[in-house]
C-alpha cells in the first residue's frame, strides 16, 4: 500500500478545492437562466404544485426524479421565487458540493497533481457543466456518488465503528438524492470487515424500503421502460464497452502488483471499479437506461479508478516527478479544453425556447382566438404562462403525439397515425370555426422520431385542407414553431 504525499500543504489544498469550485460555479452560472425546455418543465411544474403529495406523484407525468432532489429545489424556489435560474439553483449546488467532494476524494488516494487532473476531468466534462445548469437530477448523482465515495475511503483507511457510523449515514443521505447510488453499495458492502456488513447495511436498507415503496413503484410505468429503450445512445455502445475494459484492465494490473492482501487504497481501487462494471451489466441486460445523463452518475468511480492505476505505472516507469508533472500537463491541456469548447458554445442558447414563443403569444393572441398546443411542448407552455400570470390563455391541448412519460397512459414509439392527428385537431377546431387559429409545437427531430410522425405537417395541411389560410410557419424560436392560420368567414 502506497500512502499519498502530502507536499503542497493545507493553504495549497484550499486554494485548489476553492479554485475548482469557482470554475465550476463559473461555468454553471453561464446559461442558468435560459428557458427550460421539456424534460425540465415537468419537473419543473411538479416541484411548484401546491402539495408535496402532488410534486411527488406528479398527476400529469410519471415522476422519475428522487424526493430529495424534487424537495430541496421546492424551498429553493419558494426562497427565491419562481424563475428558470430559481429551478436549477440546487443542481448547481449539487455540482459545487460533487466538485469540493471530488478534489477531498482524489486527494486521499491520489498525489496532489493527479486530484488536480481528477477534479480537472470532472469540472470540464461536458454532461456535467450540462446538467449544472439543467433542471434535472443528474447533478445531484454525481454528488451523491462522492460523497458516498468519501465516506467509504476514510472508513477504508480507518475502520473504525464511528466512521462506519458516518459512511452509513452518508449512503443513507445518498439515496434519497440519487436512485442510481445503489450501483456503489455492492462496493461497498464488499470492502467491509464481514462484521460489520449487517450492521451497515440496516439503515440503507431501511431507507431504500421507504423509497421502492413510495416513491418508486408508484411512478414506474413500462411506458418509461418503452422510452429509455428508444433513445438514440441509449444501448450499450462501443464508448462505454471500451471505457469499461480500460477501467477493469487499469484497476486489475495495478491490484496485480500488490504483495500480499489489499491495503485500504486497493479496496478502493475496487470500491471504484465495480459500480463501473454493473451499470454496464445491467444496461446490457435493459435493465437499467444506458443515455450520457444515466451514466454520469458513475463518472468519479471511473476517474479515480483509472487515475490511481494509471499513476501507479507512471511513477513505476517514469519517477515521481515526472508522473506527477505529466499529470498537471494532463490537467492543463483539460482545462484549455474545456475552455475553448465553452467559449465556442452558447450556454444562453436553450433547447427549446418555450419563455420567448409564450412571451409573444401572450402579447398577440387575442381572448376569441383558438391556441393549440401539441404535447411536446404542454408542460413547458402551463409552466411559462403561468410564470408570465397569463391565467386565462385560450389553449386548448392536443392528445396525440405524446412524449414520455404521461401517467396513465401507454405511450409507444413511433405510434402516431395520420389519422388520430387529424382528428384530434379536428375536436380542436369545430367544423365551422370562423377565426384565428394558433398551433404551438416543437420542431426538435428527435421528438417526431420517437412519435413516428411529423404531426405539426399533418395539422397544417388539415387546416389548409378545411379551407384555411396559412403562412410560413414562425421560426423565430430556438426549436419551436408558431403556425398562424385565419379560417372560415374571416377570411
Amino acid at each position: 500500500m502506497r500512502l499519498v504525499d502530502k507536499t503542497p500543504g493545507a493553504r495549497w489544498e484550499w486554494l485548489a478545492g476553492g479554485g475548482f469550485i469557482a470554475a465550476a460555479l463559473a461555468l454553471g452560472l453561464r446559461g442558468i437562466g435560459r428557458s427550460l425546455w421539456l424534460d425540465e418543465a415537468w419537473v419543473a411544474n411538479s416541484i411548484a404544485t401546491p402539495s408535496l403529495g402532488g410534486m411527488f406523484y406528479y398527476p400529469a407525468w410519471l415522476q422519475s426524479s428522487p424526493p430529495m432532489f424534487l424537495l430541496t429545489s421546492r424551498l429553493a424556489v419558494q426562497a427565491l421565487g419562481a424563475s428558470s435560474g430559481a429551478f436549477r439553483a440546487v443542481p448547481l449546488l449539487m455540482a459545487l458540493a460533487a466538485t469540493g467532494g471530488m478534489f477531498a476524494a482524489a486527494r486521499r488516494i491520489l498525489s496532489w497533481p493527479f486530484a488536480v487532473l481528477a477534479s480537472t476531468l470532472l469540472v470540464f466534462f461536458t454532461a456535467e457543466i450540462e446538467y449544472s445548469h439543467s433542471a434535472k437530477q443528474y447533478s445531484g448523482e454525481v454528488a451523491a456518488t462522492v460523497f458516498i465515495l468519501l465516506a467509504a475511503i476514510r472508513y477504508l483507511q480507518k475502520p473504525e465503528p464511528r466512521r462506519s457510523y458516518w459512511l452509513a449515514a452518508a449512503i443513507a443521505l445518498a439515496l434519497p438524492f440519487s436512485y442510481a447510488a445503489v450501483f456503489l453499495l455492492p462496493g461497498v458492502f464488499v470492502a467491509m470487515g464481514k462484521g460489520r456488513r449487517l450492521k451497515m447495511a440496516l439503515l440503507p436498507a431501511l431507507v431504500l424500503l421507504v423509497l421502492y415503496v413510495f416513491f418508486i413503484r408508484p411512478n414506474f410505468g413500462e411506458g418509461l421502460r418503452a422510452y429509455w429503450a428508444s433513445e438514440s445512445d441509449s444501448g450499450l455502445s462501443w464508448g462505454t464497452a471500451a471505457a469499461l475494459v480500460a477501467a477493469v484492465a487499469v484497476t486489475a494490473a495495478s491490484l496485480a502488483r500488490v504483495k500480499g492482501k489489499p491495503g485500504w487504497r486497493e479496496w478502493t481501487q475496487i470500491v471504484c471499479v465495480l459500480p463501473c462494471i454493473l451499470l454496464v451489466v445491467t444496461g446490457a441486460l435493459g435493465w437499467y437506461p444506458q443515455t450520457y445523463r444515466t451514466r454520469l452518475f458513475v463518472f468519479p468511480c471511473f476517474v479515480l479508478a483509472v487515475l490511481a492505476g494509471l499513476e501507479d505505472f507512471a511513477r513505476a516507469l517514469f519517477g515521481r516527478r515526472a508522473a506527477e508533472a505529466g499529470a498537471l500537463l494532463a490537467a492543463g491541456v483539460v482545462a484549455a479544453m474545456g475552455v475553448r469548447a465553452q467559449i465556442h458554445n452558447d450556454p444562453n442558447r436553450p433547447k427549446e425556447d418555450v419563455d420567448g414563443a409564450v412571451t409573444y403569444l401572450q402579447r398577440i393572441v387575442a381572448p376569441d382566438d383558438l391556441l393549440l398546443i401539441h404535447p411536446s411542448v404542454g408542460e413547458s407552455f402551463r409552466l411559462y404562462a403561468g410564470l408570465h400570470h397569463w391565467m386565462a390563455p385560450p389553449a386548448i391541448y392536443g392528445e396525440t403525439g405524446w412524449p414520455c412519460c404521461p401517467r396513465g397512459r401507454l405511450v409507444k414509439a413511433r405510434s402516431s397515425t395520420r389519422r388520430s392527428v387529424i382528428a384530434d385537431e379536428n375536436r380542436m377546431v369545430p367544423a365551422a370555426y370562423s377565426g384565428r387559429v394558433w398551433l404551438l409545437y416543437t420542431i426538435r427531430p428527435t421528438h417526431w422520431d420517437w412519435a413516428g410522425l411529423d404531426e405539426s405537417n399533418v395539422w397544417r395541411d388539415n387546416l389548409v385542407d378545411r379551407g384555411c389560410v396559412l403562412p410560413k410557419p414562425d421560426l423565430r424560436f430556438e426549436n419551436l414553431a408558431i403556425t398562424f392560420a385565419v379560417c372560415g368567414e374571416k377570411l
